[in-house]
């Protein structure tokens, strides 16, 4: 989570970008592409990576797309059928000029599950995710079977949250070398995320030229703030159904900002600083989820990244398939 900010960087700082050249070659990911109308009539992408038997839904983090869970969505497919949702205004997704609120947000999907006629479904969600999901489970309880918040289970609308993402330091600029392709694009965001994305998502942040040259990113800034400004706080005393949330907590800030040794030394005192207020308020939202859901537990995976499913994705993993037993 304390990285959050950092991956808004991933909508915005391509904005300064040139030209790229040499577009990464995208294996075609396993899943089916379906478009399903949103609550407001929007058009929404969802992936079917297949499977067979009780549904889940992955919804991704702010900035990016359903795609982003193409290398571990699939791996639940042998005992679950997953889908994946791309939040409105995101890669395929229609942008609206509104509907950016938590509770929009949450009805749309109700819409897609309504349309794919499934009954109960078990979500998992990453990063600010988890405001929609928590929403969705106190809303429609009978429409959840069980929720997994992959670093998601915070309260996004708290000034503590809030004065967190406004103190992050900033990451080193852009170079001419870093935007002359789209792999050096993804060398730099991988120092300064400290993961990297599957290819298809890639396909889905950023429009080319047919010679490769950047042309825009599909999603403009404005989006992602219209998202934070309809934040609600989580109702964690109405959700019914078992819920897991996986923290990723944080132990120095040279573990958690990959580009520490580039800050000078005050930004490196913020930093550290920083990592001891994220304890805090990291330590204060999992007791307050664990006595506020009634049935909730919490796990952690220590110095993982924010985007725990691929920094760390076979403890991830097996966290969530002892829950979903």
């Amino acid at each position: 989570m304390i990285i959050l900010k950092l991956c808004l960087a991933f909508i915005i700082l391509i904005t300064t970008v040139i030209s790229c050249s040499n577009p990464a070659n995208n294996i075609l990911a396993n899943h089916e592409v379906k478009f399903v109308n949103g609550s407001s009539n929007n058009r929404l992408e969802v992936l079917d990576w297949g499977g067979n038997g009780k549904p889940i839904v992955f919804l991704a983090g702010l900035g990016n797309t359903a795609h982003v869970f193409d290398d571990f969505a699939p791996k639940f497919t042998d005992i679950f059928h997953v889908y994946g949702l791309t939040r409105r205004g995101f890669g395929a997704s229609l942008q609206t000029s509104g509907g950016y609120d938590t509770k929009t947000l949450t009805n749309d999907i109700l819409a897609i599950i309504d349309s794919l006629k499934l009954n109960k479904v078990i979500l998992i969600g990453h990063s600010i995710a988890g405001n929609e999901m928590s929403k969705f489970a106190s809303t429609y309880p009978n429409r959840i079977e069980k929720l997994v918040y992959l670093d998601a289970a915070y309260d996004y609308a708290s000034t503590s949250f809030g004065n967190l993402l406004a103190n992050e330091p900033q990451p080193p600029s852009l170079t001419t070398k870093d935007s002359s392709s789209v792999d050096h694009l993804k060398n730099y965001f991988e120092k300064i995320l400290g993961v990297t994305f599957p290819n298809d998502e890639w396909k889905q942040k950023f429009e080319f030229s047919n010679e490769g040259k950047y042309l825009k990113d599909i999603t403009p800034g404005s989006i992602a703030g219209a998202i934070f400004n309809g934040v609600e706080h989580p109702s964690y005393s109405n959700i019914t159904s078992p819920a897991l949330a996986i923290y990723a907590p944080q132990t120095a800030a040279n573990k958690t900002f990959p580009f520490y040794d580039k800050l000078d030394s005050i930004a490196k005192m913020r930093a550290d600083s920083l990592i001891f207020l994220f304890k805090t308020f990291s330590n204060e939202q999992q007791v307050r989820f664990k006595k506020e859901v009634l049935n909730g537990s919490v796990k952690s995976i220590i110095n993982a990244k924010h985007a725990v499913f691929i920094s760390n994705p076979l403890e991830t993993e097996k966290m969530i398939r002892e829950f979903l037993k």
